[in-house]
């Protein structure tokens, strides 16, 4: 077996991976594997590679640009695992993403970290996958300003700072920030943001606003929220991509004309993923409906309750009403049988000739006339001045209709 110029032939006839200027850059059978690992700054120096494993973003640009060049390439796999980065460089980058993706598919996908810049990066490729434990989002912007002015007036140091312009010694240490410093920075993370949610749904993807407040989401989380599909491993995220657009590269061995036993593969795929899809969707649609029942549910018992204490109510007013009535009606008859007694007192006294007797009551009855009296008119509620009537013998119940105030 010869030697190839770019690696060695396997015994299929294909390349499993191939030589890079770039080395963020490595091929795997027609596709174009980019690393985006640690922090993505512009330029980063030799610690933040060597502590911090930062990648620069203009490296990552190269990366891009060869393969976008490159015909041995069909596709391109961003490979993420970055916390995300600084905002400069990484619109440009985004935007390489997205010029790249119209000649090539891009896909990104993530086992580890995809936040903040690395997001807006991963944003702009054709389709996302993260794995279950992965981190996705972080859509936001933030900005740090130190003001150790108290500390150093505490020590006995005076920072005096001269400068032409508000703004022009913005930050400087040892100085706190002004309102007009404040609301500066402010507006410009605002515009930043913006620009950063902009991009995020740019591919026609649904996130919703609440989704893009800065908070970070595992792989099944963000496969809810629409900011990535969820897949196994690497391996999967691999396949789809080279199923659905990247065919293996053929070194001359094989036709580049895919077989009608692909296309039928291909497609078996495609609905496998789409019914796939169509379950966890069903899956989410029933757990919505049966919260949905549950509250119907609670709604019908609560209108039922309703419905019991409106009826209890009607019946208390109803016997509220005919106690009332009662009470007139006694009241009446015993003024009627009042006036009798005294007509009849009358004719005895005139017809014998003796005085009218005082009238003689019990003792206390007058008291406890108008002690009950007041208990039942205090109660304003019908039920319970029924409740409290039932509870009275009848001399008591005659004792608050004979009352007069």
């Amino acid at each position: 077996m010869a030697a190839s110029a770019r690696g060695m032939v396997d015994r299929g006839g294909f390349l499993p991976k191939q030589a890079s200027e770039n080395p963020l850059l490595s091929v795997e059978d027609g596709i174009g594997v980019v690393a985006i690992e640690g922090p993505i700054l512009r330029k980063p120096d030799l610690f933040a590679r060597i502590f911090f494993g930062a990648t620069g973003s203009e490296d990552i640009g190269a990366a891009l640009r060869e393969a976008a060049g490159r015909d041995d390439i069909k596709a391109v796999f961003l490979h993420i695992d970055s916390p995300g980065g600084t905002v400069a460089g990484t619109p440009e980058l985004a935007d390489a993403v997205a010029a790249l993706d119209k000649k090539k598919p891009v896909y990104a996908f993530s086992s580890g970290l995809m936040c903040s810049a690395a997001y807006w990066v991963a944003s702009q490729a054709r389709a996302i996958y993260a794995t279950p434990s992965a981190q996705v989002g972080s859509i936001g912007v933030v900005q740090a300003v130190v003001d150790n002015s108290a500390a150093l007036d505490k020590a006995g140091i005076k920072v005096e700072v001269f400068s032409v312009g508000k703004y022009k010694a913005m930050g400087a240490p040892g100085t706190p920030l002004t309102d007009d410093q404040r609301e500066l920075i402010s507006s410009n993370l605002a515009e930043i943001a913006g620009e950063f949610h902009a991009a995020v749904v740019a591919k026609g993807r649904a996130i919703p606003a609440d989704a893009m407040e800065g908070q970070t989401f595992s792989g099944k989380q963000a496969q809810r929220h629409n900011l990535a599909g969820m897949v196994p491993d690497r391996a999967e995220a691999m396949r789809r991509l080279r199923v659905y657009h990247a065919a293996p590269v053929d070194t001359g061995s094989r036709a580049m004309d895919t077989t009608i036993e692909d296309e039928l593969a291909q497609a078996r795929t495609e609905l496998a993923n789409l019914q796939r899809d169509h379950q966890a969707q069903t899956e989410l649609l029933n757990e919505a409906s049966t919260a949905a029942d549950s509250l119907r549910g609670e709604v019908e018992l609560l209108t039922a309750e309703i419905d019991t204490l409106k009826a209890e109510r009607d019946t208390a007013t109803t016997e509220a009403s005919a106690l009332r009535t009662r009470a007139t009606a006694l009241q009446a008859s015993q003024t009627d049988f009042d006036t009798r007694v005294q007509t009849e007192v009358a004719r005895v006294v005139a017809s014998t000739g003796t005085t009218v007797p005082a009238r003689v009551t019990p003792a206390g009855d007058a008291t406890q006339a108008a002690e009950l009296h007041a208990q039942f008119t205090a109660i304003t509620d019908p039920a319970a001045q029924t409740a409290f009537w039932r509870k009275l013998t009848p001399d008591q119940q005659s004792l608050i209709v004979n009352h007069k105030a």
